[in-house]
Order: C-alpha cells, then sequence, then structure tokens
C-alpha cells in the first residue's frame, strides 16, 4: 500500500483526486511573470485558497498540487 493510499484510507483523509480538482479549478498557473511582486500576490491568493484545506489533506499533498502550477521559469527552479 502505497503512501497516499494509507493517508487517505487510515488518516480519515479524503482522496487526492478531490484536491487535485479544488486546486487546479481555483489555482493559476505561475511562472510567465516571475517578478518577486508576482509571485508575492499569487502565493497570499493560493495561501488563501488552501488554508482550509489543511483540515482534510496532508501538508505534503497540498504542496505536491499547488507546485505541479509553475510553469516555465518557476517549475525549473
Amino acid at each position: 500500500m502505497s503512501f497516499s493510499s494509507y493517508d487517505s484510507v487510515h488518516l480519515g483523509r479524503h482522496s487526492s483526486n478531490e484536491l487535485h480538482h479544488t486546486i487546479h479549478s481555483d489555482i493559476p498557473f505561475f511562472g510567465e511573470d516571475i517578478e518577486l511582486i508576482s509571485f508575492r500576490d499569487w502565493m497570499w491568493d493560493t495561501e488563501k485558497l488552501v488554508q482550509p484545506l489543511f483540515s482534510k489533506y496532508s501538508q505534503f499533498d497540498i504542496l505536491r498540487h499547488v507546485t505541479s502550477r509553475f510553469i516555465g521559469c518557476a517549475s525549473e527552479c
């Protein structure tokens, strides 16, 4: 059994599919404009969206899905 399967079944966590849908429908991509100000704004907006998810999902799962929204130079760093 993989960690994510164990986490979902044994810790009462919701499925990663629900997390994937939530993050990928609400969080925009980041990386076209990689200026400090634009990252800060993206990060604050993202934090507001994911804050309620911490009670349902592990930090690892949230981070994995949020960083999948990085494109271009942001995904290469």
